[in-house]
């Protein structure tokens, strides 16, 4: 914990800290939402139970169709769940008080 709080410290000035960490917590919100909204644009994945009943009738092609959108919808969930990790990590390191 020394470690943490000496790195901080050495890096960022209190004052300094407390303003990023107020811009940290903003942006944090504005990507929890935004992971909210493109978790919900994506369809659910349902494993393909229907092809042992015979239920799914789809071709190749068709299956196929939206999954550029899908894989677009991936990459950004991937996208914003790393970049709310870095944040988090970031907010408390300038966490750590005198």
């Amino acid at each position: 914990m020394n470690l943490m709080y000496l790195a901080s410290a050495a890096l960022i000035d209190y004052e300094v800290a407390q303003i990023l960490r107020k811009i940290d917590v903003v942006m944090l919100l504005v990507l929890a939402v935004a992971m909210i909204v493109v978790v919900l644009m994506q369809k659910p994945v349902t494993g393909n139970i229907g092809t042992i009943a015979g239920e799914d009738t789809q071709t190749y092609a068709g299956r196929n169709k939206g999954k550029s959108k899908e894989q677009i919808l991936r990459y950004i969930t991937i996208g914003i769940a790393v970049a709310m990790a870095i944040l988090a990590i970031f907010f408390f390191i300038t966490y750590l008080e005198v």
